[in-house]
This record gives structure tokens, C-alpha cells and sequence, in this order.
């Protein structure tokens, strides 16, 4: 039924006897944006010109007066439980664009109106820019565009600007936006900074110890180099202050002691703080210094996200999450949250979740409705039931086979230092080998490959990539014992007649050296074998093993004292050798 009221149209129905509000209803449970985008109400009389996707989710509504009764069950259930425990408050601090603020800083550049990237100019336009400031984000750049992006955005912005100059010619340029705004006859420029991680690292230092005067270290962890969770639930009585009280209080040391400003979320637990931060206070008007704070309870997140699109905003859900969902017309949190409580016989239902993502539906269930029973307790206390360490690269430029295998060799010889370092052993190596997409740009080369193809993230055709497991006869971090089996590895999976492009090499079952018990071995004796001779084999086999390990840490001791490049091989210094130039690097980037 279609009725009109004040010029507009609305869409209803009837269910046990009353008419329903379809918008309405919609919203409720977080779809209204959904409905209104889709163009629910039609100006017809015939209820059947809905469109299915909408008339799918009605359906799924059905009885919607006992689901109600269900949803407030489970709602005075979770209040229940939260009256059981302390309710706690949580804050997440996220330094506004990071890398950006501080070349700013250290070019004595004001971070909210300069227009900086950082970037490695020396590897192409094709590099991602690791930041972008506020400033030049306004023309539509995102954080982590490539190189080119940048230029054709702000090339776009000027030919734009052209026109509103005197005479539509410029007579200089400018890199800060207080400047440009105010004379229309200046060019837009930008400053291309080179990264220096290591001056990004010795700032987050700082930046950590500043929180540390508010917070002891067991109640903060950094989620990264630039982000930290603070549980500050003991603290709020101790200091007298109101949770945005408190993260103003540090947010404005930080920005007194360093230049550089943030953004902070708050929230019941640390899911909510983290999406107030990401998703509720970029919504908000920034403070006098660029400073916003917002805040979070389960209540207030399925009032104001519940049909918040889209879902790739929320933590955790990404494109593949997404486009899963949407292909069942789960489009929002409210959607998958509704989904979450539909019964046994319905099509949406929490089992239909569970299909999808296995155990991950339960976590994706409690975000749905704002909850998260990981505290901070927790997320200090735990302990991986497996350790590995891993070590990757994307490779400049494509590199043949024999190329390639001299850069995993380099990767294997640098990884096993590491464990060494930390005195840990392994028994299991993965090889992950990434090929470039010239291999099927290229007639010649697209003609020889008949293997399998997929498509990146980038909607290119690539062949699909080489992937090996290989298990030690024992556990180790002897460097000849690792390389010859990753070489032997790399031998046996990886096409020889393709462009590799990225490589990763990964040690898993990871123990510590000291907790290594000799295995006693059984073995059936003969009248044959010289036992005499096999027993001094195995010693010179455990006395290279030991020559090797003091060669090892003697070699760890000079780099640690002299730098990394202050012991090279001689295969580091082979054509396509790449160990020298990321011994000077961290996290692939400058240091």
C-alpha cells in the first residue's frame, strides 16, 4: 500500500494488523540509508513493482513484533552480563598523518597547512606514498596513493585554480594552503620528503614516553608505530577527569612536546574506541588544533553506524568480507546483526554467517552489535600457540630465475641471523615466490605459459604464484642447513621462464634453542655397518655445526657494533644483490 503525505510517498505494509512504516522499519534495523539510496518508494499502486532486493529483506522481517521481543531479550541479556563485570573505558590515540607531521616538524613547517608527501622519488612515480598531509589530502589524494597520484591530483587542482587567477596565469607557487587560499594567483605546490624511519621511530619513542607519564606501560599497547589502545578505567578517579578530559590532557602534551596533533576515540571497550577513532571522529569539526574526539557505547554504535556504509570502514571487514556479505544483501552492521538473530528455518540467520566466515562469523557477531570481550588484560597475557619469523621484499624490477635465486639466498642468509640473535630454532621453511604481470604483457612470454592465472588487487591478469613448504630433519638455525633446503625448495616450485616480482620466506615452529632436547635414537644393529665410522661423522657433523654458530654470533657482534653492511658475502656484491641496500633500510623504507 502506497499512501501520500506531505508531497512525498511513503511504502508500507501490513503485519498483525497495523500498518509498518518500510523506511522506517528499514532503519531500524540499519538499512534506511540502504533503502533510501536504492530508491525504495515508487510512485505506483501495484506492491509488487518493490524492488526484490527490498522485498527480500521485508520477508526477512517477518513477524517483526516477536523479533523485536528477541532483540530486546538479547539486549537485557548483554546489559546483564555488563553489570556483572566492570564496565571500563578505553582510549585509542592515532597521530595524524604520521610520517607527514613529522618532515613537517623538522622543515619548522606547520603540519595542518603544508603540502608534504613522503615518498621515494628514486623508485618511480609507480611508489606508494607512505603519507599525506592534511593539506594536500583536500584535493582528493588519498593516504596511501602512488606517486602519480599525487601529481595528476594536484595538476587537475591547478588547471582548475588557472581559471580563477588574474588574467588565468599564475605568477608563483606555494606549498602552504594558508597562502594559497588567500592569493588565487599562486600555484599549487608540494614537498616530495624521502623516508627516514628511523627519525619516525626515535619520534614514536618519545611520543610513548610522553603517554607514560599518564599511564603505566601495562596498561597501553601500540598497535602500531603511530597508534596506541590505553585502558584508562583506573585512572579517570586518580586524575579527576572525564575520559575526553584525559585524552585531551595527553593529546595536547603530545602536541606541545612534538608539534604533532591527533585524533583520539573513546569507548567502552576496544573495539568502540578503535571505530569512534577510524569512523566517528572524522565526521566531526576539528579544534583549533586539528584535534578531534569522539566517543562510543554499544547503544550509541547501533544508533549512529548500524547503517553506516561501507562496511570495509569498520575494523576488521575487508573487500573480500564485503563483497561476501553483500552477495546475501548484507550490506551494513545493522544488516549482519539482524542476520545474527534470525531463526533456525529463516534464510538469515547466524549459521548462514558461520558458513561464510567459519569461526571468524562469532567475531564479526559481537562487532555487529558493538561488543568485544578482549581486554586489555588479555591482549598482555597472550601467548601465539606458533611463532614465526618472516621476511619479504617486492623486487624493483622483475628478476629472472638465477637472479631471483641469489636474492632469496641473500633473504634466507639475513633470516637465519635472526634467529640466531634470538636464539631461536626452526624445523619448517615457506616459500612464497609472486610473479610479475610482464609475463603475460609480453606476446613472446604470454605464449610459453599455460599455467593457471589469477587477478591481483589491482584487477590484472598474473600467473598465479609459486608456494612450497619444507620440513628440516631437525631444528636448527644453521645457515648452510636452511639455505640448502629453501634453494632446493626454490628449485622444485619455481617456473623457470617467468619474471618473479615479490618474494617471501617464512620459518615457522619457531622454539627456543635452549629447549631443544636431543632425541634419543633407536636404530636396529647389523654386522655391516662401522658404527665406529658413522659415531666420528656425526661429531665432525656437530663440531661444523658448533664452528658455525660462534661464526654466526662473531658476525652478529660486528654488525651490531659497526653496522649492518660492516660483513658482507661475497654474493651481496652480485648483480641484482639487494642485502646492501636493505641492510640500510627499515621496513623496506629508508632508514
Amino acid at each position: 500500500m502506497y499512501e501520500e503525505e506531505d508531497n512525498r510517498w511513503r511504502c508500507s505494509f501490513r503485519s498483525d494488523g497495523k500498518w509498518i512504516n518500510v523506511n522506517e522499519l528499514l532503519q531500524a534495523f540499519g538499512g534506511g540509508g540502504h533503502a533510501a539510496a536504492a530508491g525504495v518508494c515508487k510512485r505506483t499502486n501495484d506492491v509488487d513493482k518493490f524492488r526484490p532486493e527490498i522485498l527480500e529483506r521485508i520477508v526477512m522481517m517477518k513477524k517483526i513484533s516477536g523479533q523485536n521481543k528477541e532483540l530486546e531479550a538479547k539486549h537485557r541479556r548483554t546489559r546483564r552480563c555488563r553489570m556483572m563485570e566492570k564496565e571500563r573505558t578505553y582510549i585509542a590515540i592515532d597521530l595524524k598523518s604520521f610520517y607527514a607531521s613529522v618532515e613537517c616538524k623538522e622543515r619548522n613547517r606547520d603540519p595542518l597547512t603544508t603540502n608534504l608527501v613522503v615518498a621515494d622519488k628514486s623508485r618511480t612515480e609507480k611508489t606508494i606514498c607512505l603519507a599525506v598531509s592534511p593539506a594536500l589530502k583536500y584535493y582528493g589524494i588519498p593516504g596511501r596513493a602512488r606517486l602519480f597520484e599525487v601529481v595528476q591530483k594536484v595538476k587537475e587542482a591547478n588547471s582548475a585554480r588557472r581559471w580563477k587567477a588574474p588574467n588565468r596565469t599564475f605568477t608563483g607557487s606555494s606549498d602552504d594552503s594558508a597562502e594559497l587560499n588567500s592569493n588565487p594567483a599562486l600555484e599549487i605546490d608540494y614537498i616530495v620528503a624521502p623516508p627516514r624511519m628511523a627519525l619516525y621511530l626515535e619520534y614514536s619513542t618519545r611520543i610513548y614516553s610522553i603517554y607514560l607519564k599518564y599511564i603505566a606501560p601495562e596498561d597501553i599497547f601500540p598497535y602500531s608505530i603511530d597508534e596506541v589502545f590505553i585502558d584508562v578505567t583506573d585512572y579517570l578517579h586518580t586524575y579527576n577527569m572525564t575520559p575526553r578530559e584525559l585524552a585531551m590532557a595527553m593529546i595536547q602534551d603530545v602536541l606541545k612536546t612534538t608539534g604533532i596533533t591527533a585524533t583520539a576515540g573513546i569507548g567502552t571497550n576496544m573495539y568502540l574506541c578503535k571505530i569512534a577513532m577510524d569512523i566517528v571522529a572524522k565526521h566531526i569539526k576539528a579544534d583549533k588544533d586539528g584535534v578531534r574526539i569522539a566517543e562510543l557505547d554499544e547503544m550509541s554504535y547501533r544508533r549512529k553506524l548500524w547503517s553506516h556504509r561501507p562496511l570495509t570502514d569498520f575494523w576488521r571487514v575487508g573487500k573480500g568480507y564485503a563483497k561476501k556479505l553483500e552477495e546475501y544483501g548484507l550490506y551494513t552492521m545493522g544488516d549482519i546483526a539482524r542476520c545474527s538473530i534470525g531463526k533456525e528455518n529463516e534464510l538469515y540467520n547466524e549459521d548462514l554467517l558461520y558458513k561464510l566466515f567459519g569461526v571468524n562469523a562469532e567475531l564479526l557477531i559481537d562487532h555487529a552489535w558493538g561488543y568485544e570481550p578482549c581486554t586489555m588484560e588479555m591482549v598482555k597475557a597472550y601467548k601465539p600457540e606458533m611463532n614465526s619469523v618472516c621476511a619479504g621484499q617486492v623486487l624493483h624490477c622483475p628478476y629472472d630465475f638465477e637472479k631471483a635465486k641469489l636474492v632469496v639466498k641473500e633473504m634466507t642468509d639475513q633470516m637465519v641471523l635472526d634467529l640466531v640473535d634470538k636464539k631461536l630454532v626452526t624445523d619448517q621453511i615457506v616459500l612464497t615466490v609472486g610473479y610479475d604481470i610482464e609475463n603475460l604483457n609480453n606476446a613472446d612470454r604470454r605464449k610459453q605459459y599455460h599455467g593457471e592465472v589469477t587477478i591481483d588487487r589491482y584487477g590484472r591478469r598474473i600467473p598465479k604464484h609459486a608456494h612450497g613448504t619444507t620440513n628440516l630433519k631437525r631444528q636448527t638455525s644453521s645457515t648452510k642447513m636452511i639455505t640448502d633446503a629453501v634453494i632446493e625448495l626454490y628449485d622444485r616450485i619455481v617456473d623457470r621462464n617467468l619474471l618473479i616480482r615479490r618474494i617471501n620466506i617464512t620459518a615457522n615452529r619457531l622454539v627456543d634453542e635452549s629447549s631443544v632436547k636431543k632425541e634419543e635414537v633407536y636404530e636396529q644393529l647389523d654386522l655391516f655397518t662401522d658404527y665406529e665410522a658413522q659415531r666420528k661423522k656425526q661429531e665432525e657433523e656437530e663440531a661444523a655445526l658448533n664452528r658455525e654458530k660462534r661464526m654466526q654470533e662473531a658476525m652478529l657482534s660486528i654488525k651490531k657494533k659497526f653496522g649492518k653492511n660492516a660483513v658482507l658475502k661475497g654474493m651481496n656484491l652480485q648483480e641484482g644483490a639487494t642485502a646492501r641496500d636493505r641492510n640500510e633500510q627499515i621496513g623496506g623504507h629508508k632508514a
